[in-house]
C-alpha cells in the first residue's frame, strides 16, 4: 500500500520544463537589421547616438549611456521604448513590433546579453 502512494506521490510531481537556450545577439540582430538600422546606425545618422548595427555598439548605447542593462528588463530603456512605455515608441516612423519580437528582445536581456558563438 505504501509503495502505491508513493508512486502516486511521485506522478503527481511536476516536472519542470526545459528551457530553450537563451536568445543571442544574432537572433535580436535580426530584428534591429530588419526595424531599427534604417535610424540607428552609423550610415543612417545614429539618432541620439544609438547604434544597433553591431554587438558592441549596442551595448555601448547612446549619448546618455547604456541602453540595455543585462538581466534587468525593466531598467532598460531600449525595452520600455520598443513596449511605448517610454516615449517615443520604437520603431518611431513605423509599426510597432510584434509581441514575440519584444519577448525575444526580452529574453535576450533576461539573460545577460549573450552575443553568442559565431560558426565560421
Amino acid at each position: 500500500m505504501r509503495l502505491g502512494r508513493l508512486l502516486c506521490s511521485i506522478a503527481l510531481v511536476p516536472v519542470p520544463a526545459i528551457a530553450a537556450d537563451p536568445p543571442v545577439w544574432a537572433d535580436v540582430s535580426a530584428i534591429f537589421t530588419e526595424r531599427c538600422v534604417m535610424c540607428h546606425s552609423a550610415v543612417a545618422g545614429a539618432s541620439k547616438g544609438l547604434l544597433l548595427d553591431s554587438y558592441a555598439a549596442t551595448l555601448a548605447g547612446s549619448e546618455r549611456g547604456a541602453v540595455l542593462v543585462p538581466g534587468d528588463i525593466e531598467a532598460s530603456e531600449l525595452i520600455r521604448r520598443l513596449r511605448g512605455q517610454s516615449a517615443p515608441r520604437m520603431p518611431f516612423l513605423s509599426r510597432a513590433l510584434s509581441e514575440d519580437q519584444i519577448a525575444l528582445i526580452e529574453r535576450w536581456v533576461a539573460a545577460g546579453l549573450p552575443e553568442g558563438v559565431e560558426t565560421q
